[in-house]
Order: C-alpha cells, then structure tokens, then sequence
C-alpha cells in the first residue's frame, strides 16, 4: 500500500457519507457532481493506512486501490437509524444483531 495517510471528511449534507482523501484538503480529484451532492465536506480524522489491517466499513485493500487509482474513496453507509437502534438494543440486551431482511418486518 503506497498510501500512507488518510484523510477522512463527513458529509454535512448527506447523513452518513464520507470522502476519504489521500491529500489533506486537496479537492481536485473529487467530480465536482459528486463534491455538490457532498456538500461542504468537514473534517473529522486522519489515519496511517499501512497500520490499519481492518477498518470499520472499508476493505483496506479496496480503500487503497481506490485512493491510488482516484484520488478518493467515497463511503455511504446504508444502515439506517432503526437499524442500528435496534441492534444496539439487541445487543445490550445479549441478543444477536438482526439482518437487514428481518428487520424490516419489525417496521411494517
């Protein structure tokens, strides 16, 4: 992995989006649609890669392709609000998490 750092953004537009970058706010390798959709990225961490063997939501190996390749990896995470409340509950409750096809029962 030639990466080295990472830099990560949140979305202030879109709930649960994030921009990885391999520049500290270097923009220019972002499509300017998808930078619009974004919104106003704001910095939220850094981190060293070639230390990080699993990350919570990206491959590592597919984050650096993409960084390597692009410039950015882009993240949306799909789990909604009622999901992951009501497998934190289930959790602290010692039950399994539920998967996304069986919690959908619950809200319909």
């Amino acid at each position: 992995m030639s990466v080295e750092l990472v830099y990560v953004y949140k979305s202030l537009k879109k709930a649960r989006a994030y921009l990885y970058l391999r520049e500290k706010d270097v923009f220019a390798c972002v499509p300017g649609g998808l930078l619009d959709a974004f919104g106003a990225p704001k910095f939220v961490m850094v981190f060293a890669l070639s230390k990080r063997k699993d990350l919570p939501r990206v491959d590592p190996q597919v984050l650096a392709a993409a960084l390597e390749e692009k410039g950015y990896f882009l993240r949306i995470d799909t789990e909604s609000d009622e999901e992951n409340l009501l497998n934190i509950e289930r959790a602290r409750l010692g039950l399994p998490p539920l998967e996304r096809e069986s919690i959908s029962e619950f809200f319909h």
